[in-house]
């Protein structure tokens, strides 16, 4: 009888493991109604690239743990000046900050021009703004911001 217990307690343990490791419930939303020049083309969250390589979008973030991680990855080489309720933020590729409460993000930042040449020339499709949140033990989310070159230009 011992070992069936303990087989069964086994086969728990690895469970819940298994479960903690591939849940996916995120410790925030985004808000797309108050979030601006963020688009859906195709099926996909886009927002628009300048010729000169600048970009500019706001999140609105709505908490539902406190106390998460909050990362944005952008194509290697990006710089970007973030402002998270009103505190400004400077930097290269990526961007990481703990928030506690609801928050205003507002995204400006500058591609390469490599980058840029690959967006508007060649219509590449495989450049986009990573957006990460997590908590530990299984509060975590992603989404992906595709970038577009401006129409007409």
């Amino acid at each position: 009888m011992d070992k069936k217990i303990t087989a069964v307690a086994i086969i728990f343990i690895v469970l819940l493991v298994l479960a903690m490791r591939t849940a996916k419930m995120p410790p925030a939303t985004i808000n797309e109604k108050e979030s601006s020049e963020i688009f859906y083309k195709e099926n996909r969250t886009v927002t628009i690239v300048e010729k000169d390589g600048w970009g500019l979008f706001t999140l609105k973030v709505e908490k539902i743990v406190s106390d998460f991680n909050f990362e944005i990855e952008f194509p290697e080489g990006t710089n970007y000046l973030i402002k998270v309720n009103g505190k400004d933020y400077k930097g290269t590729s990526k961007f990481e900050t703990k928030l506690s409460e609801d928050a205003e993000i507002i995204v400006q930042f500058q591609l390469p021009q490599e980058v840029v040449e690959k967006i508007y020339r060649e219509k590449s499709t495989e450049y986009y703004i990573k957006i990460k949140m997590n908590k530990l033990p299984f509060w975590r989310s992603e989404y992906e911001i595709f970038l577009i070159p401006k129409e007409g230009e």
